[in-house]
């Protein structure tokens, strides 16, 4: 199967986070709300290359479900366009690469993510070093520690 294939059949079920749930900023801060009025009531099949790279730093700002919802939109823009997409790769590699400061958010994510959606995932970012995005090793090795995260 090919990786984008593999990529939208993992995340095929995931339900939409819903028009609330996109970020949870305290502060009600200016890019939140921009973030949050961009992706509501958005498929994240039906997202284009460029506007997800202008908005590439809402994965850093996504709710755990809008982040689970949203990510196969980022790899498959960057798949089919790594040059026009060059930040994509970077940021969802951060987003797998456990941090201390982070540690309660990072586990609500990585549990909402199933054994296939691990996996396509993890073809995605070797998929991606492939074409020079630089090194996904720790990232890699932390989306296959299932059992601490599931």
């Amino acid at each position: 199967m090919a990786l984008k294939e593999l990529i939208q059949e993992a995340f095929a079920g995931v339900p939409y986070p819903g028009d609330d749930n996109i970020t949870r900023c305290p502060y009600n801060c200016s890019e939140c709300r921009r973030i949050a009025d961009y992706f509501k009531g958005k498929e994240w099949a039906q997202q284009g290359t460029e506007e997800l790279r202008k908005h590439h730093v809402a994965l850093s700002l996504f709710t755990p479900e809008a982040f689970h919802y949203f990510l196969p939109a980022f790899m498959l823009a960057s798949i089919d366009s790594y040059e026009k997409g060059d930040v994509i790769p970077d940021a969802i590699r951060f987003h797998f690469e456990y941090a201390q400061e982070i540690q309660g958010h990072f586990t609500m994510r990585m549990s909402k993510l199933s054994g296939a959606q691990r996996k396509a995932i993890i073809d995605y970012l070797i998929h991606m070093e492939s074409k020079g995005a630089g090194s996904s090793e720790h990232a890699i090795g932390m989306l296959t520690e299932e059992s601490a995260y599931a």
